[in-house]
């Protein structure tokens, strides 16, 4: 890599761990450049000579990686409208740090004013999917089932809940961050992926912190993978059925 370059596109966004899709191809490296250098031209190699970026690259791990806000646009030929506030998410989220700075929570990558920015500052392939997923993205979904649940209440019509809840007692002790809460109706939805069922540990932790949560008198509901296919039709009527019991009206 020579100075002016950065990884852009998929590279970028796989250095970034954002979630994509498995049809996406990982088989040539995306480099940028901003004009007036060259992009590169090497075997494996796709080049991009790119203007208008609206920040400049970050480092990831001593690598030049162009910036999140400016990674998401350039998704926007590749992923649908859902992928791309998948995408979106991950990147407006703060996230858990690793070690002994364990409960600590990190800085988001970008905002969602960056997102904006990003998009506005110039054209992009696919800028009708990226507008129409902007103001879909949320900060707080900490995967990408967990936003496909959120996506899939709102658009059924149930009220927009609140991401990663935290859950107190009355003394202010910590309980749970619960992944859509609607605390107005105590109630609380919560994906699983697998891990939790393969992992006996995990599972005895998520016991002992589901008595907890019912303890204070809220209502707690676990969805897996097949209860989201068909749209999540099963998923969403056990949360129908939740709210109208504790008091919501459609």
């Amino acid at each position: 890599m020579a100075p002016a370059q950065f990884f852009s596109h998929l590279s970028a966004a796989h250095l970034l761990e954002a979630p994509l899709p498995a049809r996406l191809r990982w088989d040539e490296v995306h480099v940028g450049v901003r004009p007036p250098d060259r992009a590169p031209r090497v075997a494996g190699v796709v080049g991009h000579r790119l203007a208008g970026l609206s920040g400049d690259p970050i480092l990831v791990e001593r690598l030049a990686v162009v910036s999140p806000a400016d990674m998401w646009c350039q998704l926007g030929p590749s992923l649908d409208i859902d992928e791309l506030i998948a995408v979106g998410d991950h990147l407006v989220r703060e996230r858990g740090a690793s070690g002994r700075w364990l409960n600590q929570r990190l800085p988001a990558l970008c905002s969602l004013d960056d997102l904006g920015a990003a998009l506005s500052g110039s054209r992009h392939l696919g800028a009708g999917a990226l507008r129409a997923a902007l103001p879909q993205i949320r900060a707080g979904s900490e995967s990408p089932k967990e936003t496909e649940l959120r996506l899939a209440f709102v658009r059924a019509g149930l009220p927009e809940p609140v991401l990663n809840h935290e859950l107190r007692d009355r003394w202010g002790r910590f309980i749970a961050r619960l992944d859509l809460a609607y605390p107005a109706y105590r109630a609380a939805f919560e994906y699983d992926g697998r891990q939790h069922a393969t992992d006996p540990g995990q599972f005895a932790k998520d016991v002992d912190r589901i008595h907890a949560v019912t303890r204070l008198g809220w209502s707690h509901d676990r969805f897996l993978a097949h209860h989201l296919q068909a749209g999540a039709a099963v998923a969403i009527d056990r949360a129908r059925e939740r709210l109208i019991a504790a008091g919501w009206r459609p």
